[in-house]
């Protein structure tokens, strides 16, 4: 059967030196099952690339998205098998070319197979010429619309037109669990998104407030994993009620510290959810001032309630920044939905901005049972699976 070729590049993959091949090989698997639901698919490690043949007769746009959300991957192109033979290559390209629209054009081609006969330069040159006299087109090497791409190397020869980007990275699965607490808001999903792209698997816990809050946040929260799963294809979300614990902090803390001490208890519940997975650290979606638990003294306070590492991807970007990134990345419209949140079941209007750590202590030492509330929540753990496609 005929087969379509895609080639697809990496690039921080081939850094990697002596793990290389742990790297590409993690993308490989990861390119498979991305595509599991096609048949008669092929993909094969090759010379610093990973070439993927299709049946001819695939619908390639589903192929070109799925493979542009796989971290790990730089560009990829839909290309052909051309001669070694310059004089037939020439003519290939052209017979490809001739029907096409554009203005300006150039011809770029990487040649890594040194015992190709012709030097990069000329053969840009010989199928330069031939486009340039055929269709009396101008050629632009900085500014072309359109470029000829041609790649040489192990005795082959391929040529491809257009471009798309991926999104780069590190292969998921590569750099072990982490775990995310993932609220309805914009923040989270993009500091998920972003320790996927480090090749971390992301295990996803969200917290609810039910019955006291509506479960809108739920379900807001089960959609947003669902749109995340297209970039790392399988995951766990862990569903955790917060209502008995932040009841006990009403009734026996300070007003001004229940932020805090809600987030305290998040924390430790990830840590313990964390410690199950074998996941390395913990994700927030925190960017220092945004609100009033993410002032630099508040994070501390916060971060104080457990041993293991807390990443925030986001800690230096602005809001509209992170915007832009949840357009980007598809999860922005479900963020916006209303939801009840959590973290905002009785938070007083002047909630603490530089919380002192002896405070923040004593508060939750009047809360003498937080320990059995800890447990007591773990034990009421919902967990949802969910694999893309599926």
């Amino acid at each position: 059967m005929k087969n379509k070729i895609i080639i697809i590049h990496y690039s921080e993959i081939g850094l990697k030196k002596g793990n290389r091949k742990f790297f590409e090989q993690k993308l490989k698997d990861n390119i498979l099952f991305a595509l599991s639901d096609f048949e008669e698919k092929q993909v094969i490690l090759d010379f610093g690339r990973v070439l993927l043949l299709m049946p001819y007769e695939t619908l390639m746009d589903e192929i070109v998205e799925r493979i542009r959300k796989i971290p790990g991957i730089a560009h990829f192109s839909v290309a052909k098998q051309g001669s070694t033979d310059i004089g037939i290559l020439k003519q290939q390209i052209f017979d490809d070319v001739k029907d096409r629209q554009f203005t300006t054009f150039r011809v770029e081609t990487k040649r890594t197979d040194k015992q190709f006969p012709m030097r990069s330069m000329d053969i840009n040159k010989e199928v330069g010429a031939v486009i340039h006299m055929e269709l009396n087109k101008p050629v632009d090497l900085k500014n072309a619309e359109f470029v000829v791409h041609i790649e040489i190397y192990n005795q082959k020869v391929f040529y491809y037109f257009d471009r798309t980007e991926g999104t780069r990275g590190l292969p998921v699965g590569s750099s072990g669990n982490v775990v995310s607490m993932l609220s309805s808001g914009i923040d989270s999903p993009v500091a998920s998104y972003k320790m996927m792209c480090r090749g971390c698997r992301v295990i996803f816990v969200h917290y609810h407030s039910f019955p006291f809050t509506d479960k809108t946040s739920y379900y807001n929260a089960l959609k947003l994993a669902e749109q995340l799963t297209q970039y790392q294809l399988r995951t766990k979300i862990y569903f955790i009620s917060l209502a008995d614990i932040q009841q006990a902090i009403i009734e026996r803390a300070p007003t001004k510290l229940r932020l805090i001490l809600y987030r305290r208890m998040m924390y430790r519940l990830a840590e313990r959810i964390a410690a199950k997975e074998r996941a390395k650290a913990l994700i927030t979606g925190e960017s220092v001032g945004q609100v009033a638990s993410q002032t630099l003294d508040n994070i501390a306070a916060i971060s104080q309630a457990v041993t293991m590492p807390v990443l925030r991807p986001l800690i230096g970007m602005d809001k509209e920044s992170i915007v832009l990134e949840a357009k980007s990345i598809g999860t922005f419209s479900t963020s916006i939905e209303p939801y009840d949140d959590c973290c905002s079941f009785l938070v007083p209007r002047n909630p603490e901005t530089h919380a002192k750590m002896h405070e923040v202590l004593a508060a939750e030492e009047s809360i003498s049972n937080w320990q059995e509330l800890i447990e007591q929540a773990l034990m009421q753990i919902e967990m949802k699976y969910m694999v893309f496609p599926n």
